[in-house]
């Protein structure tokens, strides 16, 4: 079975909910492109191409982990509420992979749908 993969826009913020930019990779290298680059809009209204693509393993590789990362447990203490470390800091802990994981508060990933 393959890794989910995840399209990345830097996170909306007060614009409506549109995200200026998106991660494109090309080979080993990725860059944050405007829409005007992109040249598809897939059925969910978000401009994408074949390269817009990543899987968490690909992610957490770009720029050491700047944008994602998983750890066996926090890098730190924290002694307030889970809720605030995710909104502070951009980690929580995923049950599934019984793993922290931190994502950069600037970016927002979505999910790509089977079929896509």
């Amino acid at each position: 079975m393959s890794e989910k993969k995840y399209y990345v826009f830097l996170s909306p913020l007060n614009n409506g909910n549109k995200p200026f930019f998106q991660l494109v990779s090309f080979g080993f290298m990725a860059e944050l492109v405007g829409f005007a680059k992109c040249n598809t809009k897939n059925k969910n209204g978000r401009y994408e191409n074949k390269y817009s693509r990543f899987t968490k393993s690909e992610l957490a590789e770009i720029m050491d982990g700047a944008l994602y990362k998983q750890s066996d447990c926090l890098p730190f203490n924290w002694i307030d509420s889970e809720e605030l470390l995710k909104e502070k800091l951009g980690w929580e802990f995923n049950e599934a992979i019984d793993k922290w994981e931190y994502t950069n508060l600037l970016i927002e990933l979505v999910p790509v749908e089977d079929g896509e």
